[in-house]
């Protein structure tokens, strides 16, 4: 009886452990943009939320910074969604140089648009050491979503202007 109840206890511990690591892989990724009470005069800058690079496997992160006026609306659930679904999207399509045993590190930026019914348009290509693996894989991560969900009822503006680190085993923070 007593090594059923250790091997009851194992089978749970492993279940937790499965489950803790999937919460982790989709818990919230950086968001760089307005706190609750920012200004929405300016461009918008302060931490609004932070997971960090640990948070997922391989140490990959992506952090946002907000080009555009956000006019006062809290992008925050709109954007953890966002991201969630780009991270969805990006990690398949890194390259095996990122994973085990190799770990190269990279990063890449791409800036770009969302209109207020979701489409993506602008794109752009910014900074970093431009590794073609890499900056294909996010490009991907951007392109393959097709099409973002449309913009909170709440803002006003034209459009949305991003900018995305997609970082690969590195705790850089922007």
């Amino acid at each position: 009886m007593n090594c059923s109840v250790t091997g009851t206890l194992a089978g749970f511990k492993r279940s937790a452990v499965l489950l803790a690591a999937v919460g982790l892989f989709f818990s919230a990724t950086d968001i760089i943009g307005q706190s609750a009470g920012a200004s929405s005069d300016a461009v918008a800058s302060s931490q609004y939320a932070k997971g960090g690079a640990e948070a997922t496997p391989w140490g990959q992160a992506l952090a946002v910074d907000f080009l555009s006026d956000t006019k006062g609306v809290d992008f925050g659930p709109y954007m953890r969604k966002t991201l969630q679904t780009i991270k969805a999207t990006w990690l398949p399509l890194l390259p095996d140089e990122a994973r085990l045993p190799f770990n190269q590190q990279g990063e890449t930026i791409i800036r770009f648009t969302i209109s207020p019914d979701g489409k993506i348009s602008a794109m752009h290509l910014e900074g970093g050491p431009h590794q073609a693996k890499f900056d294909r894989a996010a490009w991907g991560a951007i392109t393959g979503v097709g099409q973002f969900p449309p913009l909170p009822a709440d803002f006003h503006g034209s459009e949305l202007e991003l900018r995305i680190h997609f970082r690969v085993n590195s705790s850089a923070t922007p």
